[in-house]
C-alpha cells in the first residue's frame, strides 16, 4: 500500500507526519511506502519519501481547499492518503488489505443526516462526507470529470468535500467506510472512539464558526501520550 499525506503552511509542523507514519507502523501489518507531498521537508524521518507539493497544484486558485488531494489520483494509480490532524489508535490493516470500491471516504455517522444535511441540502454550508481518509484505485472516472469541469467546479465549490457531496454523492459514484471505525474528537465528547478518531478543526477555521477546534497537540494527556509514543 502507498500512503500520502499533505503538508503546507505552518499550521501542523513536522512532528505532524512523523507521528503519523509512526502510527502507520504500529497499527498496519503489512508492507507499505508513505509520501509526503509539502513545501517545506524540514525534520521529517528519513524513511518518508518527500515529494514538492506544487506537483499537485496545476491550478491556481484559493477555492476548493485541498484539491491537491484529487491530483494525487492522476499521478498514482492507488493508495490511501490520510489527513495529518487524524489519530489511529487501532489496527486499520484490513482497511489496507479489503478489496474496496475505486474511491472510499468517510460518511459522518457523527452527524445526523436528515436534520443536519439533508435539511440545508442545495444551500452550501452543510456536508456529509469527509476525505480525511480516503482509499482509491482506478478512479479515472473522478480524474476526467475534475479537468473536464474545472471552471463549474472552481466557482461552484470552495471545498474538495462539498465538490465530492453535492457533485458525486447524489450519482452514487462514491462508496463509503462501514461504521464503527471513524470517530470525531471535537463533536463525539473529545473523547477516543472506534480505531480512528477526527480532529477534523479545517471546516471550523475555513467557514469562521464559533465551535472549539481542539487540535491533536492540545488533546487531553491520554491523547497526547498514544500520539507522541509514535514518535518512536
Amino acid at each position: 500500500m502507498n500512503f500520502f499525506c499533505l503538508k503546507w503552511g505552518t499550521k501542523y509542523d513536522a512532528k505532524y507526519v512523523n507521528r503519523l507514519y509512526g502510527s502507520l507502523k504500529k497499527n498496519c501489518q503489512v508492507d507499505f511506502t508513505f509520501t509526503c507531498y509539502t513545501d517545506d521537508p524540514t525534520e521529517l524521518r528519513e524513511e518518508i519519501e518527500v515529494k514538492d507539493i506544487r506537483e499537485l497544484r496545476p491550478y491556481d486558485t484559493d477555492r476548493v481547499f485541498t484539491y491537491e488531494k484529487l491530483i494525487l489520483l492522476e499521478k498514482h494509480e492507488k493508495g490511501m492518503w490520510i489527513d495529518l490532524d487524524v489519530l489511529i489508535h487501532k489496527d486499520i490493516t484490513d482497511l489496507v488489505t479489503r478489496d474496496v470500491d475505486s474511491f472510499t471516504m468517510i460518511w459522518n455517522d457523527w452527524n445526523d443526516y436528515e436534520y443536519k444535511t439533508a435539511l440545508n441540502w442545495g444551500k452550501g454550508t452543510a456536508c456529509h462526507v469527509n476525505s480525511s481518509f480516503v482509499r482509491f484505485e482506478n478512479a479515472e472516472w473522478l480524474v476526467r470529470y475534475t479537468h473536464d469541469n474545472w471552471d463549474k467546479i472552481e466557482f461552484t465549490y470552495k471545498s474538495l468535500d462539498k465538490y465530492l457531496f453535492y457533485q458525486h454523492f447524489r450519482k452514487n459514484n462514491l462508496a463509503f467506510w462501514e461504521p464503527g471505525i471513524f470517530s470525531n474528537y471535537n463533536v463525539q465528547g473529545q473523547v477516543l472512539k472506534n480505531r480512528v478518531t477526527l480532529f477534523n478543526t479545517s471546516h471550523v477555521h475555513a467557514n469562521n464558526l464559533k465551535d472549539r477546534a481542539i487540535e491533536l497537540h492540545e488533546a487531553e494527556p491520554n491523547v497526547q501520550r498514544i500520539w507522541k509514543s509514535y514518535s518512536l
